[in-house]
């Protein structure tokens, strides 16, 4: 389910799809499932997937993203909540007890880890959650621009960079009485392909492909994104 027909026609439960969603449910329909998705943010991979009849894990540092996320839950169908679960972890150090066949770091959930040795230490998380023969699927910016989110009232545009700031909700929680405001200041980071695959190399993984979109344009320097897909 997901990809495309022998044809290499689009399913028509695809077509309109926001790029980056297509593009990750093709990779279930051809890796399997279940999915983790680290950096789950508001849950946007991981509904898509459910919604395309894949069990998906989100796992989100952020307690405001992960209940961003499950406020979908209820406009759900049962079979389509079923199949996604969301919960609130450090991506360095989620050690679940499952194995996946595919591993997803999307929406530059790379760029939440501040330095070379977090980055080491999420590679572990995914190592650990793959199984022998899994696939590791990331995508980032490959230019210092803040990553964002369509806005809800806006038709997504697969030529244009959304506009709504992805991780808006991680920069504003809700002020408690009493408690000093909990507004934090979120620095991504931004890591070379060289520095990618060097830690993608340290952590036992081979760099397969590298897309420049998500509509298979291979990956030159002068692209915004860089995606890419390993495997041990």
């Amino acid at each position: 389910m997901g990809g495309n027909d022998a044809r290499g026609r689009t399913p028509l439960s695809l077509v309109g799809q926001e790029p980056d969603l297509l593009f990750y449910t093709r990779q279930a329909a051809e890796h399997g499932a279940p999915v983790l998705v680290l950096g789950a943010a508001n849950g946007r991979v991981v509904w898509a997937l459910a919604e395309h009849g894949y069990t998906a894990v989100g796992v989100d540092p952020s307690e405001v993203m992960i209940r961003s996320a499950e406020e979908r839950r209820a406009s759900e169908a049962l079979e389509v909540s079923n199949r996604a679960r969301f919960l609130v972890a450090d991506l360095r150090s989620l050690r679940l007890p499952d194995r996946f066949p595919l591993v997803l770091a999307p929406q530059h959930a790379l760029g939440l880890m501040p330095g070379n040795d977090d980055l080491e230490a999420l590679l572990a998380t995914v190592r650990h959650h793959l199984t022998p023969d899994g696939t590791f699927v990331y995508d980032v910016l490959n230019t210092p621009r803040e990553p964002v989110l369509p806005r809800d009232d806006e038709e997504p545009n697969a030529g244009l960079e959304p506009r709504r700031p992805l991780f808006a909700l991680h920069l504003r929680e809700r002020k408690q009485p009493g408690v000093p405001s909990p507004i934090r200041r979120l620095k991504l980071r931004h890591f070379s392909p060289e520095e990618l695959d060097a830690a993608l190399t340290a952590a036992g993984f081979t760099p397969r492909e590298r897309y420049g979109r998500f509509d298979g344009k291979p990956f030159d320097l002068e692209d915004s994104r860089h995606i890419g897909v390993a495997g041990p």
